[in-house]
């Protein structure tokens, strides 16, 4: 394959067919750099015209939609809304009310709430020193050393409110993210499902793996993804920023992190309602209560959570079982201590108790295709349509079908499984975050732990026979302990910075665990050594005695320890120049020890071999092509013995010599049949540890055109921690992964402010990119004599990824109406990877790699875009203060692979889904009734496909949702 990234001039090509994809790419950038440029200008050209003199007048109805903040304005800033808001009912009376009406009532009614005047400190500060932050429309951002606006922010960003994500019921990653832009939820269970960004990170996961997309929890960082895969609840605001980040504080990501903020307590009382009822007998409460326990000393929040309801496909074979049912319940309590003006603590604690649900085993099955990708017919020995017309399963089941029961949902649309369990998951944690103003700056501490826990227990077949059981991943222990300390100051006028360390913990067990049944011997056995066993009652009896209930499991013990220091500065140059630099380095220690062993021998523990790398299994040794005693088992009297009591068991003959040549190849196909799902066993092998000390580099340049147009530059360097990973009792070490991210981006405000468009081009190159790759199994290729090969974690050379992003919001144009959106386009591919895996329709090619590189990354969808608009108007049915509601929103994506092997047969082809909520209740938010909707069009593109499989999608629900306060 020709590497056209190395061709020193593009090719004179068709503007379509035949355009080597390097060189498309290369005409698409250079169309993005214009198109972006372009439409800057044209909007400030736009915008000069439209408005040469701006009213400050509007500046309240700028972004308010979009505040982060809100909830924290102090008492003279709800004074000015009071104002506003007796203006706005002039005007209504009057009949020339527009957008700023409802930018009021919708922003408004939230700095309303009884907590508004109990102002964060960081942003009474930047009160004081800059007289413009008096505009309610201003959107400022926490994840900076000090409080910022949105438009100074010198990278991409996007924020939603609280208030926006609970209207529509967005309370998982799946459904927030969608409304963010340009970041996604990779669709999983806890353990399996990811978060990516610009195109990046959806690779297969390893546990010792740090993500490349972080996610913030109340200023606590998560080292690892599935600690974010509950209900997220009673949110203030959620921030996504994107690129490496890291040198401000918390834990350092490389390609942009997820902040998500919880409302916190005040000293006013509080207390909401919230109760839903849907589709699939769903049930959805929330409450939060609070105020003040010692007046201006001590406050408190409680925050509770209720989601629970059926799936919508069933299971055939136990009719209790839905999938994608939800079983959540949690609970939040938190503790503001201020003794003194200078200093405050603020203490949570929070639990998400053990709950079940069915996210695994959720596959549809299709035929197998006999056409493989090269042209020859696909091997179909071990097919499940070929086991499945097996004697074994047709009498065993004889109602239960390929064509009518295994392909095509069962006939029904569900399921039929007679081992798949719940998953299980569960955790808890807390912190404890100190403030204190020393004058000279400000001293932040944040403690923090979190534990988790999971289990799964999957039906390995996907059929009623009992085959495979109780497999899959399980986190018994899982711990992370973080410490945070930094100073926030400035210099004079000449520079704002923070400065700190941050060290984090992280110690668990994962387990492998893999089951079997007393089916299994005859669905895994290949069609020579079933056609032998299943001849007779004595083969019959191996065959099942040979896999039915033995178990194993393969624990991996992981202890990844970072300690880190950061500085990070924002320097004054002049009035409209401002540079911000910053640095960080991390000091690795990740070690992983896994070992490999039988946890049940089940009822063929005289099939076993004698030994398994050293480990005595007190079974005896055959030629595996006869069943005939080894040379050494022949002269060893235990394993005679042993192999004497096989014959006697199953044959009723004294010895094993005394055995016919077809009955000893029997037990051999029956041992082999053994052997090979037990696999390698080891003792506890040490891996390799990983050592480094890595840095992070941060110089963003922003300059001030005027109050509504910021641009900026922004390059950011990351590396991603090394890994060990041990297949076969043999440990792989995986390399760091490095990034480097470029962005240059403008924030402006047009026609009056009633627009806000942030664009931005972005470019990133990644080399060692952290995923699935195929190498030489170093063990089976010792004992076999012959290479062999295995997937594991590795480094795949390079990855490229660029494109366009906007993000931005409408006001005071429609009519009581503001909007929401984001959009991108993305180009992200592998610029070198020569050592991938085989997709399924490639298994029948002789070379054990394919080269992917110019080949899309699986999940980048080339487009995505989504709008959130909201109506509100008020209204007089039950009395006066009142307004109808509608809001929804759309998001799209473009086509993509979903396979990480890039099969051509997994394609998820481009989709739109569109929630909806429309209500009516009191503009204080005292009341409010509300129809939900969730994938109203019912969308059910499936969320994974393979070359035979396909996993779908959730259908549309309708609830109805009442809100209140007391």
């Amino acid at each position: 394959m020709k590497d056209y990234s190395t061709s020193a001039e593009p090719q004179t090509l068709g503007a379509d067919a035949g355009v080597p994809k390097t060189v498309s790419r290369r005409r698409t950038l250079s169309a993005c750099v214009a198109v972006a440029i372009a439409g800057a200008s044209l909007l400030a050209a736009a915008d000069a015209q439209a408005a040469p003199a701006k009213k400050t007048s509007k500046r309240s109805a700028g972004n308010s939609k979009v505040a982060s903040d809100l909830e924290l304005e102090n008492q003279r800033l709800r004074q000015e809304l009071a104002a506003a808001k007796a203006r706005e009912l002039e005007l209504i009376r009057k009949g020339t009310a527009a957008g700023a009406g409802a930018a009021v009532a919708a922003g408004g009614a939230a700095a309303a709430e009884p907590g508004a005047e109990a102002a964060d400190a960081e942003l009474q500060v930047a009160e004081k020193e800059d007289d413009k932050a008096k505009d309610l429309g201003e959107v400022v951002v926490k994840a900076r050393p000090r409080l910022q606006k949105l438009k100074d922010i010198p990278n991409s960003t996007s924020v939603r409110t609280g208030e926006e994500l609970h209207k529509e019921l967005a309370m998982d990653l799946g459904d927030i993210l969608k409304r963010a832009g340009n970041v996604k939820w990779n669709y999983g269970n806890a353990r399996t499902s990811s978060l990516s960004m610009r195109g990046v990170g959806q690779q297969a996961q390893t546990d010792a793996m740090d993500p490349s997309v972080g996610t913030i929890v109340d200023n606590v960082p998560y080292a690892y993804n599935p600690l974010s895969s509950f209900d997220h609840y009673d949110i203030d605001s959620i921030q996504v920023e994107r690129g490496p980040q890291g040198t401000d504080g918390g834990k350092n990501v490389s390609l942009g992190r997820v902040n998500i903020n919880t409302r916190r307590p005040t000293f006013n009382r509080e207390a909401t309602y919230s109760a839903t009822y849907g589709q699939f007998n769903t049930y959805i409460g929330d409450a939060a209560l609070g105020g003040a326990v010692i007046d201006n000393f001590l406050a408190w929040r409680g925050a509770f959570h209720v989601n629970k309801g059926e799936g919508a496909t069933k299971n055939l074979y136990n009719t209790d079982q839905t999938w994608y049912n939800r079983d959540r319940v949690s609970g939040r309590i938190q503790f503001l201590l201020t003794p003194t003006e200078t200093f405050s603590t603020l203490i949570r604690f929070d639990a998400n108790p053990r709950g079940e649900e069915f996210n695994n085993g959720n596959n549809f099955f299709t035929p197998t295709p006999r056409i493989s990708a090269n042209g020859l017919p696909t091997n179909l020995n071990n097919d499940a349509g070929t086991r499945l017309a097996r004697r074994w399963f047709r009498e065993g089941k004889p109602e239960y079908s390929y064509q009518n029961n295994y392909l095509f949902g069962n006939g029904e649309n569900a399921f039929n499984q007679d081992a798949q369990y719940a998953l299980i998951t569960a955790s808890k944690g807390g912190s404890v975050e100190a403030n204190w103003d020393a004058g000279i700056g400000k001293f932040t501490s944040i403690t923090a732990y979190r534990d988790f826990e999971f289990q799964a227990r999957n039906d390995g077949d996907s059929t009623p026979f009992d085959v495979q059981k109780n497999g899959g991943g399980a986190v018994p222990e899982f711990r992370q302990l973080s410490q945070e300390i930094k100073f926030t100051s400035n210099w004079g006028n000449l520079v704002d910075y923070v400065a700190g360390a941050y060290f984090n913990d992280r110690k668990m067990i994962k387990g492998n665990r893999v089951g079997f049944g007393r089916d299994a011997g005859a669905w895994l056995a290949g069609a020579g050594a079933y056609g032998r066993l299943d001849a007779d009652s004595a083969g019959r009896q191996l065959m099942m005695d040979s896999l039915n209930e033995l178990h194993t499991d393969n624990p991996y013990y992981i202890h990844n320890k970072t300690a880190s220091a950061f500085l990070n500065a924002k320097w004054h140059i002049t009035e409209p120049l401002t540079l911000e630099t910053g640095v960080r380095f991390n000091i690795e220690n990740r070690r992983q020890e896994t070992d490999k062993f039988i946890t049940n021998q089940g009822s063929g523990a005289a099939l076993n071999p004698y030994s398994v790398n050293g480990i005595n299994l007190g079974g005896f040794d055959t030629v595996t092509a006869t069943g005939a005693l080894t040379a050494s088992a022949a002269l060893d009297p235990v394993q005679v013995a042993r192999a004497d009591a096989v014959a006697l068991k199953y044959f009723g003959v004294a010895t094993y010599a005394g055995l016919t040549a077809a009955q000893r190849r029997q037990v051999g196909d029956a041992k082999g049949l053994r052997a090979g799902q037990m696999g390698l066993l080891w003792a506890r092998e040490p891996g390799r540890i990983f050592k480094s000390t890595q840095p992070s580099y941060q110089v963003r340049p922003t300059y001030k055109f005027n109050e509504d147009y910021t641009g900026y530059l922004s390059w950011g360097y990351n590396e991603k921690a090394g890994l060990s990973q041990t297949v076969n009792s043999v440990a792989y070490l995986v390399e760091p992964e490095k990034t480097n991210s470029f962005e240059i981006g403008l924030k402006s405000l047009l026609f009056n402010r009633a627009l806000t468009l942030n664009t931005d081009f972005f470019w990133t190159e990644i080399s060692n990119y952290q995923q699935a790759v195929q190498v030489i199994d170093i063990y089976q290729t010792a004992a076999l004599g012959q290479d062999t090969y295995t997937s594991i974690t590795g480094n795949a050379k390079g990855v490229r990824a660029y494109g366009v992003e906007v993000d931005g919001s409408l006001v005071d144009t429609i009519p009581f109406t503001t909007v929401n959106f984001s959009g991108s386009y993305n180009e992200a591919f592998y610029t070198d990877f020569k050592n991938a895996g085989k997709a399924a329709e490639w298994n029948n090619l002789a070379a054990p790699y394919r080269d992917l590189t110019g080949q899309t990354l699986p999940g980048a969808a080339k487009f995505t875009f989504s709008v959130s608009p909201e109506f509100r108007y008020p209204v007089e049915i039950l009395g006066s203060n009142q307004e109808f509601h509608t809001s929804f929103t759309t998001a799209f994506t473009s086509s993509y692979k979903s396979d990480t092997l890039l099969s051509d047969y997994s394609v998820i082809p481009a989709n739109t889904t569109t929630d909806l909520s429309i209500g009516i209740g009191r503009k204080d938010r005292a009341f409010d009734v509300s129809l939900v909707a969730k994938n109203i069009f019912n969308n059910q593109t499936p969320f994974a496909k393979t070359w035979n499989s396909w996993q779908p999608g959730i259908p549309q629900w309708f609830g109805l949702t009442l809100n209140g306060k007391f």
